[in-house]
């Protein structure tokens, strides 16, 4: 159900925890602020409003019991095609949405390794795909310094500024795809000629793929989190 109930749709989460990562073995279930890291997603997923059903589609043992430990019904086992490094995050989706059953306006995918993403970023996503009408929204977020400050290296070693543009770039995050399932099943992509953008401060928006990126989110989480002993006005310059 969706903000004061004035819309009537479904919409299902899904948390895609596969095991076998390959930047940073064991990370879903690598302990952040106490917790292992796909807990904080599914902390997420209960602060949120949107949400009528949660799922986590998973071939990963402690991942499952992280979820069941949590209170969540038991997680969906993933076929061994659905598990392999080379697996589409859009097969997994499909997977889900057949073995729930039912039907659902919306899918909302929210993946572990974006794990300091809060249940406000689901509803305002969620909120945004149906107040517009579009068939997608994706969180992004700012890269973390200005365009100006980005450029190329060329084959002789040569610094070469990129072109200046009137707009700023941002980044595919990570953190929150929403997408109407027959439209998102028929393209196989959130990324349409209609997908909005739910634009999210970067700290919010860390996506963890290394033990680099770990330690950032390190950092921030007591931030985010507002446990920290000061403010943090943003990461981005």
């Amino acid at each position: 159900m969706i903000g004061d109930g004035a819309f009537a749709g479904r919409v299902l989460g899904l948390v895609p925890a596969r095991a076998g990562s390959q930047g940073l073995p064991g990370k879903n279930v690598r302990p952040l602020a106490g917790r292992p890291m796909v807990a904080w997603t599914l902390e997420a997923c209960r602060e949120s409003r949107v949400l009528d059903r949660v799922v986590v589609s998973t071939d990963d043992e402690s991942v499952a019991a992280v979820a069941t430990q949590m209170g969540y019904p038991p997680p969906f086992r993933r076929p061994d095609s659905l598990s392999g490094p080379e697996a589409s995050v859009i097969d997994a989706v499909a997977h889900a949405l057949e073995a729930v059953g039912g039907t659902w306006d919306y899918v909302v995918l929210l993946q572990p390794t974006s794990p300091l993403r809060l249940g406000g970023d689901i509803d305002a996503a969620v909120e945004l795909c149906h107040a517009s009408g579009a068939s997608a929204v994706i969180g992004v977020s700012p890269v973390l310094k200005p365009q100006t400050f980005y450029g190329r290296v060329d084959a002789s070693g040569l610094y070469r500024p990129d072109t200046q543009r009137p707009d700023e770039p941002v980044i595919i995050n990570g953190a929150v795809y929403v997408g109407r399932p027959d439209i998102l099943l028929e393209r196989r992509t959130f990324v349409g000629p209609d997908t909005l953008a739910h634009v999210m401060p970067p700290e919010r928006g860390w996506d963890v793929d290394t033990a680099f990126d770990f330690a950032v989110c390190e950092a921030l989480w007591p931030h985010v989190r507002g446990e920290a002993a000061g403010p943090l006005d943003s990461v981005r310059r």
